[in-house]
C-alpha cells in the first residue's frame, strides 16, 4: 500500500494513475480506499518503479511497510507477494 495525499477527486486521480502504470504494465490495477485514501496497486513493477512513475504525475507517494511481514510469510511457507517468489 502507498499513501497519496492529493486534492483531486479519487475517481480522477485512479483513471490517471492507472493509465501512466499501464504504459509499463498492462494489467496494473489501481485501487482507492474511499475512507482513508489510501492507494492499493497490483503491478509486477517492482515499489521503486511505481514511485518513480506516481512521482511523475506529480503524486507524493512513499512504501508503506509493516517490518517482518515478508520475513513472516516466507517464514511460513506463504508468499506476500511483494517479492515476486509466489
Amino acid at each position: 500500500m502507498i499513501a497519496v495525499h492529493n486534492p483531486q477527486p479519487l475517481d480522477e486521480r485512479e483513471a490517471r494513475i492507472t493509465r501512466a502504470l499501464r504504459e509499463f504494465d498492462p494489467d496494473a490495477v489501481v485501487d482507492f480506499e474511499s475512507e482513508n485514501g489510501q492507494l492499493s496497486i497490483s503491478t509486477v513493477l517492482d515499489e521503486l518503479e511505481v514511485i518513480a512513475i506516481l512521482g511523475g504525475l506529480g503524486v507524493d507517494a512513499a512504501p508503506k511497510r509493516v517490518r517482518g511481514e515478508d520475513e513472516d510469510a516466507h517464514r511460513e511457507g506463504g508468499c506476500c507477494g511483494g517479492c515476486g517468489c509466489g
